[in-house]
């Protein structure tokens, strides 16, 4: 833009699903997207059978001599897929309180973009622009910047 008086705020797309996260930025509304940063969470692709070593271990209760489970029921997946969103989530916190996110546009499958939400706080919730419930995260640069809205700002 030629108006000296238009600084363009720090707009940030981040592309996600549960297994890799992509965040851009843009220099102008309509520019292209310029990658920022990758993270991967390659436990996602994993099998829950790879991802525990053996069964939940067992307690002796003294009454009756009867055994429980000890750990948690959950979905092992499921609890990497809630920790991968979580590290995303914090890392866009910590963008966000250092002055470098403005504003920002969520890109992710529907489920994943639910798991972002949860995580996410008030306040970087208050600078999402807005959410895109599709699965973006095998398109390039290129590609991905067509199927964002025209205008970044």
């Amino acid at each position: 833009m030629n108006n000296p008086h238009f600084t363009m705020p720090k707009v940030r797309i981040l592309v996600a699903d549960a297994s890799n996260a992509r965040l851009f930025r843009v220099e102008s509304p309509t520019g292209d997207l310029i990658e920022m940063d990758a993270q991967t969470n390659p436990e996602a692709r994993m099998q829950e059978r790879e991802l525990t070593d053996d069964k939940p271990g067992e307690q002796t209760s003294h009454a009756k001599d009867s055994r429980s489970a000890v750990d948690s029921p959950a979905d092992p997946k499921d609890n990497q897929i809630q920790r991968f969103a979580r590290e995303i989530t914090d890392k866009l916190e910590k963008t966000h309180k250092d002055g470098d996110l403005e504003k920002l546009y969520v890109v992710a499958p529907p489920r994943f973009l639910g798991d972002l939400r949860n995580q996410m706080s008030a306040s970087l919730k208050a600078v999402v622009v807005e959410e895109i419930n599709k699965d973006f995260s095998k398109l390039n640069a290129r590609d991905l910047r067509q199927q964002l809205p025209e205008r970044l700002d």
